[in-house]
């Protein structure tokens, strides 16, 4: 039970010493004059023409890449609802429970 006790009162004396420090750190921060404070408004960050020319090749990438699988696939949906309304249309239910359990695992592992 004396050990029970020592546990409690430790985890107090720890939680009390982290409450003091952070108002410590809290009344210097307060404290420090405008001037000396670290503003992260006031954070600039410049990138190298190197830098820029790969974002702008990605963006450029990602936007063609979007552009061409909106066409490949508006090009499948009308493909399938003609095939829906003419009843030609098959359902793989194997297919279907793979992608069903697929994306359960990759839910959860």
């Amino acid at each position: 039970m004396d050990n029970i006790r020592g546990l409690a009162t430790g985890n107090y004396e720890r939680q009390t010493y982290v409450q003091e420090t952070v108002e410590k750190k809290r009344d210097i921060r307060e404290n420090q004059p405008v001037e000396s404070r670290n503003d992260n408004s006031e954070v600039k960050v410049s990138l190298s023409s190197g830098s820029k020319e790969l974002q702008m090749a990605k963006n450029a990438a990602i936007s063609s890449f979007s552009d061409q699988n909106a066409t490949d696939r508006s090009e499948k949906v009308e493909r399938i609802k003609q095939e829906v309304d003419e009843g030609r249309y098959k359902v793989n239910p194997e297919n279907v429970a793979e992608k069903m359990v697929g994306l359960i695992l990759d839910e959860y592992v």
